[in-house]
């Protein structure tokens, strides 16, 4: 092997192995045969940790590399394919690694093509491909991937630089299409029609993808755009990721929920939210259960203690039974004075019912959660299976959006943190609010959530960058705020004030039943100790005492 061929290889491998960002080599040859870059492991790699696997069987590389990976590989260009699926499957999660490839035949038009369009097949933008005959040509050979697949050959020189060798190629996609599947889960994704007919997408989802795909110089291809009337799930959103039909998905779910760790099929966490209970506001007193509060047992019972007390002392002492009058007359006008303040109180400002604080207290209740079966399957299994009476499912999920919008009080629902922020505004337009965000009824609480894409999406590093700005910048706070202004323009909402109006009426029997339930007890008390006290006579007289 000439000395000129071992230098123009360690110059290149050098120069790859000079970039900052590199952690670790792995060094592919399934085959017998030595090539070129072998030769190069211990003179241009600079120290870096370095694992060779001499075999077509794939290894977890995820497990104990990281992201600054550099792959070297040396492949026979007759079993090309195998050798390149084994290696894609063992660089799972790592598929942006930069690569090398060395083939041990001297160069074929043909086979770049062909080896180039498999690598973008399974993710792997980064790269390069030369051959036996490299000394000669000194040629190497890439591929652009947007806007569409095109092989690009450049000679190798001394003034060739790193980014020459692995441009940023997420940086620029030049005009090429993200493709994208909206779930429409209001108000992160809002499908609508327009005042022409003409369908549109709302939600502050839809903003963060028009955001990314205007920065990185690309359009957004929604792929189910004729949707109509239908919520996605998680799992059909996972699912046409992992098909590759969808690059990012405007949808965002929880990273972990139920045991299930989602890390890798989702994106970069785009925020923290809670899962926890919309619930409506604890109904007001009325006027019955307010008339029964006035008087607490407390003070009744005290009452009728000094009054026993009055009646015990009233024969024994009477040198001050004018000071006695005179304390009568006293406590009873304290005690009116404090009946009325306590009455009119209550009535100016009814209170309401004890707050619902635990599953427990909401099964006591008339209220129940209605949730989509999915939703409830998220829940952790002890807690749905002991408080499964607070539940009733629904396999209609516009049922439940219906219902939620309308803000319809006869049940609870289970949203983010997030979306509870638009509901909340839309009762800021009501004299009084109907529904309070429980944070004691919360199944998961500050979760991480990210934006569905493949697990080895390309977009997984340039998104988690973008996110970082959104953040920083304050705009995806702003466009989460502007929900309910997109629900109000799609026509999901409607600016109203909810509660009932306030109607002046007149007390009727209904009103009176506790005072009258203590009034009739009150008398069947007298009467139980009148008859016992005409018994006791009527015996004693009989008997002749």
């Amino acid at each position: 092997m000439s000395s000129t061929s071992n230098t123009i290889h360690t110059k290149l491998v050098s120069l790859i192995c000079r970039g900052q960002e590199l952690t670790s080599i792995f060094f592919y040859a399934p085959v017998k045969g030595k090539c070129h870059l072998e030769d190069t492991l211990f003179s241009a790699t600079w120290g870096l940790p370095l694992v060779i696997w001499g075999s077509d069987r794939k290894v977890i590389l995820n497990g104990f590399l990281g992201e600054g990976l550099l792959v070297l590989a040396c492949l026979q260009g007759v079993r090309w394919r195998a050798f390149l699926g084994s290696l894609s499957r063992s660089l799972k999660y790592l598929r942006q690694a930069k690569v090398l490839i060395e083939f041990m035949e001297d160069r074929d038009e043909y086979l770049v093509n062909q080896v180039l369009s498999f690598c973008l097949s399974q993710e792997m933008i980064n790269v390069n491909a030369i051959f036996n005959d490299f000394e000669d040509t000194q040629m190497l050979s890439s591929f652009e991937a947007y806007p569409q697949f095109k092989v690009v050959n450049q000679t190798f020189t001394e003034v060739t630089q790193m980014s020459d060798l692995y441009p940023n190629k997420m940086v620029d996609l030049r005009g090429g299409n993200i493709r994208t599947m909206p779930d429409y889960s209001e108000p992160n994704t809002i499908l609508y029609q327009d005042k022409e007919g003409n369908k549109q997408i709302l939600g502050y989802l839809w903003d963060i993808m028009e955001a990314y795909a205007r920065k990185h110089n690309a359009q957004l291809q929604v792929v189910n755009k004729y949707v109509d009337d239908r919520t996605l799930n998680t799992i059909e959103l996972l699912d046409v990721a992992q098909n590759g039909l969808i690059d990012i998905a405007a949808s965002i779910q929880p990273m972990s929920v139920g045991g299930l760790d989602r890390v890798h099929e989702l994106s970069y966490p785009v925020n923290l939210a809670s899962w926890c209970t919309m619930m409506p506001v604890e109904r007001q007193l009325d006027v019955s259960e307010l008339l029964s509060r006035v008087l607490p047992h407390t003070t009744f019972a005290l009452l009728i203690f000094l009054w026993i007390f009055h009646e015990a002392l009233k024969g024994r002492v009477r040198r001050y039974q004018r000071l006695q009058r005179i304390g009568w007359l006293v406590l009873a006008t304290f005690v009116t004075s404090y009946y009325l303040s306590k009455l009119l109180t209550l009535f100016a400002d009814p209170p309401s019912l004890p707050p619902i604080d635990s599953l427990a207290a909401l099964i006591e209740s008339p209220v129940r959660i209605i949730t989509t079966r999915p939703e409830y399957s998220s829940i952790e299994f002890t807690q749905r299976t002991k408080y499964s009476a607070a539940f009733r499912l629904t396999s209609k999920t516009l049922v439940l959006i219906g219902l939620r919008n309308a803000l319809n009080t006869s049940y609870c629902y289970t949203l983010t943190s997030e979306k509870w922020k638009m509901y909340k505004e839309q009762q800021k337009r009501s004299s009084r609010p109907l529904f309070r965000y429980s944070k004691d009824l919360c199944f998961y609480e500050m979760v991480p959530f990210g934006l569905v894409i493949p697990e080895n999406s390309a977009h997984r590093a340039p998104l988690h960058n973008f996110t970082l700005l959104l953040q920083q910048s304050g705009l995806h706070d702003f466009w989460v705020a502007r929900g309910f202004h997109y629900m109000v323009k799609a026509g999901k909402i409607h600016l109203s004030d909810f509660k009932e109006r306030y109607r002046p009426e007149t007390l009727n029997i209904t009103d009176l039943r506790h005072v009258l339930v203590l009034y009739f007890s009150g008398v069947l008390i007298s009467l139980v100790l009148f008859i016992g006290e005409l018994f006791v006579t009527w015996v004693n007289y009989w008997l002749g005492f």
